[in-house]
């Protein structure tokens, strides 16, 4: 385009470059992401806490407890999953989120093993 026409319109050429580089980052829904993965990971912890703190014992508690571990280490598989597909999507910043989330989720595991079996 000739550059009185561009004066004459006011069309900058930087603009659109900002907003290619904004729209990759919006692209990538992070707040939905985190809220989504967040939701899940309190939902199973609430869970998970409550099945420790039953004092009832039983069959009803342990099958509640592997039951919870169960859901937890899925829902890990499916992070690391997530994790190697968005990789390859070129979707860092949503690896990252999930990378954030397999390091909680194995240092909830790891203190909740120290305050449980007294490994420390």
């Amino acid at each position: 385009m000739n550059p009185e026409l561009r004066e004459l319109f006011e069309i900058k050429q930087e603009d659109k470059e900002k907003d290619k580089k904004i729209s990759k980052v919006t692209d990538q829904n992070v707040k939905s992401h985190i809220t989504t993965r967040l939701a899940v990971f309190i939902l199973g912890t609430i869970c998970f806490v409550i099945a420790i703190n039953e004092e009832k014992g039983g069959w009803e508690e342990i099958a509640f407890l592997i039951f919870m571990a169960i859901f937890h280490g899925l829902w890990l598989l499916f992070i690391i999953i997530e994790a190697v597909i968005l990789q390859r999507k070129k979707k860092f910043i949503l690896r990252n989120i999930n990378l954030a989330f397999i390091l909680i989720l194995l240092l909830t595991y790891f203190i909740s093993g120290i305050f449980l079996f007294g490994f420390a």
